[in-house]
C-alpha cells in the first residue's frame, strides 16, 4: 500500500479519522451519568435525544421511589432524609 500510494496512505487514514469523528458525534449517544442498567434503553432511542430522555426517566423513577419510601417507615423530605421508627 505504501509503495503504490505513497503519501496517499496518510490522506486515506486521515479521511477515515475525520469520518469516525463525524460518526461518533452524530450516531453514538452520550453515556455520561447513565447507569449500566439503562444502557439498553439509551441505545433504543434516537442518538441526539436519548441522553435527555433517559435522564428524565431516571429522575422520574427516583422521585417515585422516594415517594413510595414513605410506606416503608422512612420519611423523605426534599432538603433532608429523616428516619422514623415504625410503632
Amino acid at each position: 500500500m505504501f509503495t503504490s500510494m505513497g503519501f496517499g496512505v496518510y490522506f486515506f487514514f486521515a479521511s477515515l479519522m475525520i469520518l469516525s469523528v463525524i460518526f461518533v458525534f452524530f450516531l453514538i449517544p452520550e453515556t455520561k451519568g447513565i447507569p449500566l442498567e439503562s444502557m439498553d434503553r439509551l441505545f433504543e432511542l434516537p442518538p441526539r435525544k436519548a441522553h435527555g430522555v433517559v435522564l428524565e426517566e431516571l429522575q422520574r423513577m427516583e422521585e417515585e421511589f422516594r415517594a413510595n419510601a414513605d410506606g416503608a417507615g422512612i420519611s423523605v423530605a426534599k432538603e433532608n432524609v429523616e428516619y422514623v421508627e415504625k410503632v
